[in-house]
């Protein structure tokens, strides 16, 4: 079960933190593809659905730029949202909104520890400043837009599972209040009788009078 809504990290698992991380996770996704492909459509324009755009496909371009390399910003940031600070509907606004910053540093430090495999690999042939791209400054280069559209989908993800509710004011917890745990109303303490009151027969005016003579 998650833990305090008040509070920025709340380590648990719910159903509703992996609801609302789907939805945050999935929000992102939904920004970057419609982006790409709106990309993509005007690239084709010039130079065909199917052509070589940079050495490289453009449908394979898309796919690249909107799903494999944001992919381990995706899976940290949900991971993050879904057991360590989660989106949860008790939890008011600003700190939904500051667990949606934390969840996409979860993203980006995903993105970094991407980067220690590929930078290592290109630092044979680059040196160490290969290294420094992969794992400084294209994750937060990545990390702070995608961290931007994440704050928009936690919101809606919030708003769909639905806001706090109000407190009950002074007015209804001061005691006597219908609904207050406690109390009664006078309407429901004696349930009306189901048939009329009878009352006993009464005897003759002369049951106990003196004997006649």
């Amino acid at each position: 079960m998650a833990g305090d809504p008040t509070r920025p990290f709340a380590p648990g698992a719910s159903r509703e933190a992996t609801a609302g991380a789907l939805v945050a996770v999935v929000g992102v996704l939904a920004v970057q593809a419609v982006s790409g492909l709106a990309g993509m459509l005007g690239t084709s324009l010039y130079i065909g659905p199917f052509a070589f755009h940079g050495g490289q496909n453009i449908v394979l371009e898309f796919a690249t730029a909107v799903f494999l390399s944001p992919f381990p910003f995706y899976l940290g940031t949900f991971l993050t949202l879904a057991f360590l600070t989660p989106v949860m509907r008790r939890s008011a606004l600003p700190v939904v909104l500051l667990r949606a910053v934390l969840g996409g540093a979860g993203g980006t430090v995903a993105l970094a520890l991407v980067g220690v495999f590929t930078g290592a690999y290109g630092a044979t042939g680059d040196g160490p400043r290969a290294l420094v791209t992969d794992v400084l400054t294209n994750p937060v280069q990545r990390g702070v837009p995608l961290t931007a559209m994440l704050l928009a989908g936690v919101t809606v993800a919030w708003l769909w599972l639905g806001r706090p509710r109000a407190a009950a004011g002074p007015a209804a917890r001061r005691a006597g209040a219908p609904g207050t745990p406690g109390t009664v109303r006078p309407a429901d303490a004696v349930p009306p009788p189901a048939f009329g009151q009878q009352q006993p027969p009464r005897p003759p005016a002369d049951q106990w009078g003196p004997p006649r003579r």
